[in-house]
Parts: structure tokens; sequence; C-alpha cells
């Protein structure tokens, strides 16, 4: 059947090919790349990251050493890419790959391929019988820049079919973000690992499941290591399973692992929060807005008042206008109300005033109709919530 994965087989006496044992250790390789990438997202695992460190030319020009620190990454077709050492940014590579535009704060990403490459033959044998080759494939990786705007090409990269193994790096392969450096004249300036001008950055591991569970009675998810160093906290979510209850803790990371809360939900559904609940709106009670609305303005709702709460009827609203008979008053003009309501479903304001022109006493008084025209008003918007 075409595409089916084959697993090699031998029996006794078979001679065995160098196809037959290569096909061995590629079989368990591919089953390992098809778990990578469809049980997870691929991305950086650790590490990987992007410094930057000052220097000065013997000219006492400053410049940026830009180095990307070891790690691990599993890229789109399942392969798994390591950086054993700190790798240094060669500034002749860049120039070599990139034209460099003289604006010093544009950012130029960094990317990362996997790749092998056949390690030397080595043999002991001499002559004709010298017919050695190379034993062993290195799985190493190459770093390469890209053209401003160039980490956009990431979500358009195709992975392989269902079956196949990861890649070569040579005929196919693909790229991971690893970050973004700046240039001026002949060296680096810096590195960041985000372009706001794009919206993208470096991209992490993840996982694809329908349930995630724990074993030691308690389910960790944290925005970083707890020895992770930065400028802003580290947060977390925990599940917690104890003996006569449970909970669900979100709050600090500390760097000793545990969760300080901030908010806390137990089993029986208590909330305990630390700080004030904004914007919840209690059961059984009346929220209220009001205000001055204009002709063909929507009124708004009371604040933490869903509306698909009032179309669901879990919510009734009680809504009151009426017409501001602030306008200027003559003895030949007035004005009246001539209607004022707002619409039940959509909350929509009509305010109109009518004017009226009068005639002075000496032409008898008459009045004649005048102009239609909108008008604001007051209004008050009562939500009553249902008690349950």
């Amino acid at each position: 059947m075409n595409g089916t994965v084959a697993r090699p087989t031998f029996y006794e006496g078979e001679i065995l090919p160098a196809a037959d044992l290569t096909a061995s250790v590629d079989y368990a390789r591919d089953q390992m790349a098809r778990h990578a990438r469809q049980a997870h997202s691929w991305g950086i695992v650790a590490g990987l990251d992007l410094s930057s460190s000052s220097a000065t030319t013997a000219g006492g020009v400053n410049y940026a050493v830009v180095t990307v620190n070891a790690g691990v990454a599993i890229d789109g077709t399942g392969r798994e890419i390591i950086v054993p050492a700190n790798v240094q940014l060669d500034p002749t590579e860049f120039m070599s790959q990139v034209n460099p535009q003289p604006d010093a704060s544009i950012l130029y990403p960094v990317f990362l391929t996997g790749l092998d490459q056949a390690a030397a033959a080595s043999s002991g044998l001499n002559g004709a019988c010298d017919s050695s080759q190379s034993t062993q494939m290195q799985e190493t990786y190459s770093i390469s820049f890209g053209s401003p705007g160039g980490e956009l090409s990431i979500a358009d990269q195709t992975p392989p079919g269902v079956t196949d193994g990861p890649d070569d790096g040579s005929t196919s392969a693909w790229n991971i973000l690893l970050g973004f450096v700046t240039w001026s004249a002949s060296n680096f300036t810096g590195a960041a690992d985000f372009n706001p001008a794009s919206g993208i950055g470096r991209r992490y591991i993840g996982v694809s499941a329908a349930e995630v569970v724990s074993q030691s009675g308690s389910l960790l998810l944290a925005t970083h290591p707890a020895s992770f160093k930065g400028q802003n906290s580290i947060m977390a979510v925990e599940i917690q399973e104890a003996a006569n209850d449970g909970q669900l803790v979100f709050g600090k990371l500390d760097p000793d692992g545990t969760v300080v809360p901030v908010l806390t939900v137990k089993s029986n559904g208590e909330v305990v929060a630390t700080g004030q609940i904004s914007g919840a709106v209690t059961p059984g009670s009346m929220q209220v807005q009001s205000g001055i609305a204009f002709d063909g303005m929507t009124l708004p709702l009371p604040l933490g008042i869903d509306p698909a709460d009032v179309d669901a009827g879990r919510v009734t609203l009680h809504i009151h206008v009426s017409t501001r008979m602030d306008q200027p008053q003559t003895s030949s003009l007035i004005s009246l109300p001539y209607e004022c309501f707002a619409d039940n479903n959509t909350r929509l304001v009509h305010c109109r005033i009518q004017q009226f022109t009068v005639a002075p006493a000496g032409l008898g008084g008459a009045v004649s109709l005048g102009t239609v025209m909108p008008s604001y008003c007051d209004y008050m918007v009562i939500a009553a919530v249902a008690a349950s």
C-alpha cells in the first residue's frame, strides 16, 4: 500500500546489506519525528536566545557582539536541532547574505536550520581494499540572516507528509526564528526577540492534546521557569489536590516553585481574591447607567452587563428618557417635545423637538408650525439581574 510505514525485520542467516541496517536506524528516527511534529507544535525548546554585549573597535567605534546561546529546538518536520555551545554571529556572513539599509533601527531576522553532514570516512585498509565511506551522519545546523520582513515567511512553510521523516537541511529545510539583529555601518548594534512592526517573535514548542494529566497531585502552568530572570513577574496557574479539598490558584511564581495566591477557586465554589474584583455583577442586583444622549444614539448598558445576558432574558432592562428643554425660547420662537423614546430591542434613541413660530400681537398672534429637529435627552438604564 502506498504511503504506509515499513518496519525492517530480519531472519536467521540473512546477509544484511547497509541499506537494511540504515533502515533500522531511520525507522526509529522517523517515528520520533512524526510524534514531535504531530503531538507537539514546533519551536524552541530551551535556550537559543540572542544575547548582545558591547565592544569598541580600535578606532573607538562602539558595536555589539551578538551570540546565539546553546539550546534545543524542534522544527516543523519533527527534527531535533541542537546547538551544543554558544555561537558568535559573524558580521561577514551577514554582509554576504543581506543588503543592509542605512536605517540603523531596522530589524533583520536570524534563522536556525537543521542540517545533515556526512562525517569524514575512516579506514585502516590500504590500496585497492580501501573503499571506505562515511559511517556517521552528523546532525548539525546552520544559522542564516534574512532581509527586513523575512520573518513573515515563517508561517508559510509547508510541513511534510504524514508518514515522512525529518528533513535533511539540504533537499529541504525548515527555518526557526531565533530573533533579530540591528546593523550600522559594518557591524551589529544590538539584538531583539520581537519585531513590533510585523508582530512576530520567537516561537516556542507547544503540546497538541485534549487532556493533560499529572500523577503528582498538582498541575502547574507557568509563563517561565521559576529560575527565569526577567523584568516581569512570572505568573502561574496551579491545580492543587489536598486530602480534604482541592483548589485552583492563580498568582506569582516564586523562585522556589510555589505560587503566591492572587485568586483562589476552591472545589466547593468559594472564590477568594486578594484584590478587588472589578466588573462583576451580583445575581439579584440592579445596575444603573445614566447620562445625556442625542437622537440616533444607542444607549450604553451599565458596567458589567453582557448584551448576551439581556438577549437571553437573564437581565431585564428598564429604560427612561426625557427631552432636555434647555433650548433658547423667545417671544416669537418656542420649542416643544415632538417625540422621545428608546427602542426596547436596540436601545436606539429617538428624540426630536418641534419648533413653533409666533406672530407678533399686532399681526394677530398666530402660531405656525416650524421645523422638526433632532435633540438630546436625559436617560437612565436600569438593569435588573436575575437572582440565579
